[in-house]
């Protein structure tokens, strides 16, 4: 009994021997390309990219964001119909090879993010019904939510 219970141990040792090897290799590659890379270096390989994405806030929820997207956000009570929006709160900008991640936030020197606002529009008439059973009691709430659309202009890379 002992013996099948060693043979056992030995069985996982090898299979975790044999599972962890990549994952460290792995490790080891990306730590040694991230200390061999500048933020600058970072940024031209970004910039080098056909297209970009960027993770921002909006009216402090995240979205993910590309050139002409269409976003609809909860209103924005300083802005008007026409007006362009500069985003400045970017927690991750990257393409299909590279992304840079913000620690919470993206250096706003290294890109800059436009959108106008196309309309303040409201949402469908919500329903809200509120009931006690047994009491005669029924209230019914409705309203419109109001939104905010927005059209994003730019997203570029700045080198």
């Amino acid at each position: 009994m002992l013996l099948s219970a060693l043979k056992g141990v030995a069985a996982l040792k090898n299979i975790t021997a044999r599972v962890a090897m990549p994952a460290q290799v792995l490790a080891r590659s990306m730590q040694t390309a991230a200390t061999e890379a500048t933020p600058k270096d970072l940024v031209t390989k970004l910039r080098d990219q056909l297209r970009y994405y960027a993770i921002a806030e909006i009216a402090g929820r995240p979205l993910l964001i590309t050139k002409n997207d269409k976003v609809i956000v909860n209103r924005l009570k300083d802005v008007k119909v026409g007006d362009v929006v500069k985003l400045d709160r970017v927690r991750e900008l990257g393409s299909k090879d590279y992304a840079i991640k913000g620690r919470p936030y993206v250096d706003e020197k290294h890109f800059s993010i436009s959108a106008t606002v196309i309309e303040h529009t409201k949402s469908k008439l919500i329903r809200i019904v509120k009931k006690k059973r047994r009491k005669n009691y029924k209230r019914t709430i409705e309203h419109k939510q109001t939104h905010t659309v927005l059209r994003i202009n730019q997203v570029e890379v700045n080198a």
